[in-house]
């Protein structure tokens, strides 16, 4: 990770104060913190967040986002707890129940909320879909009973066999969990009444929950070389993959001075991205090649408006 090597700057900053040629050193904040930030406030729809508002729920009820994601709540009185108790609490006594429902279904929406596609042992997985589920009674967080799971469905009209529901704890920058739970390619009845093609999870607790299937080719480690002074302070750089729902975020090396992941899989046509802000300036590098053994990829970056990065990201 990216540190500031304190005895060799002081004594780069002595010889450099001697010198009237030499312009003096602007250090600049930390940034990339506010890059994530500047992504998940202006990148993602706010289509893709719907939140249900119910009242002493007491029967059975399907939950219907605008894009067709659907959630099951059923047997709705042995169904949540207080977050961190054992406390059941029955939606038909909850006067403020609320469910939000955050869907993912395209790379850009991956990258602008802090999330990717690696499991454990920095596994790479390609998703079909990734969705958040929360839930309140009265603003009280709450949580599934241990022995309760939710059905969810997924809209594609492109199944593939073999995905399996992975699971994300509350910190996003972890590797997902592969659980035992296979997804099933489904059919169901639409609120507008069409028959809709697409994914069924089991999920057994809220959060984030994908449906995932781990890419098996042989793997490699692959870096990405920025131009001088680009670090993990400012900087934000992942491998977002052609034509599948692949992103993978790249460490940064302070050894190397390289942004690297160890097991990038071979073969496949990716775009390297980096965003960046020094000072009040943005900087943006993309590009395209295929990952190799070992490879070690220079990304030169450009100075961009707060917009043309904004869109280059939605776009992606």
């Amino acid at each position: 990770m990216f540190r500031l090597r304190w005895s060799y700057g002081l004594l780069l900053l002595a010889v450099l104060g001697c010198r009237k040629d030499v312009e003096t050193f602007q250090p600049y904040a930390p940034s990339a913190s506010e890059l994530g930030s500047l992504l998940s406030a202006r990148v993602p729809s706010t289509a893709a967040v719907s939140t249900f508002s119910l009242s002493n729920l007491a029967t059975d009820k399907v939950l219907e986002t605008s894009s067709g994601v659907q959630v099951f709540l059923v047997d709705t009185d042995q169904l949540f707890e207080k977050e961190g108790t054992n406390i059941v609490v029955p939606c038909s006594t909850c006067p403020d129940l609320k469910i939000e429902v955050t869907e993912v279904t395209d790379k850009s929406d991956i990258v602008a909320r802090g999330l990717h596609t690696v499991g454990d042992s920095s596994k790479v997985f390609e998703t079909a879909g990734m969705v958040q589920i929360k839930a309140t009674c009265n603003g009280q967080a709450l949580e599934l009973m241990s022995n309760r799971n939710l059905k969810v469905h997924i809209p594609n009209a492109n199944t593939s066999a073999d995905f399996w529901v992975f699971e994300q704890n509350t910190e996003l920058s972890k590797p997902w969990l592969i659980t035992p739970r296979p997804v099933y390619e489904a059919e169901w009845p639409a609120a507008n009444g069409s028959m809709q093609e697409g994914y069924e999870l089991l999920i057994t607790q809220l959060g984030w929950s994908a449906a995932g299937k781990f890419i098996e080719d042989p793997s490699s480690s692959f870096c990405v070389q920025l131009p001088t002074g680009f670090g993990e302070q400012n900087t934000l750089s992942y491998v977002v993959f052609k034509d599948r729902q692949i992103v993978v975020p790249l460490e940064f090396d302070l050894g190397k001075n390289l942004f690297c992941f160890p097991k990038m899989p071979v073969g496949y046509l990716v775009q390297p991205v980096s965003i960046s802000k020094l000072g009040e300036s943005f900087y943006l590098g993309k590009a395209q090649t295929e990952v190799g053994t070992n490879a070690v990829f220079p990304l030169n970056n450009q100075i961009m408006t707060e917009e043309a990065v904004v869109n280059i990201i939605k776009g992606l």
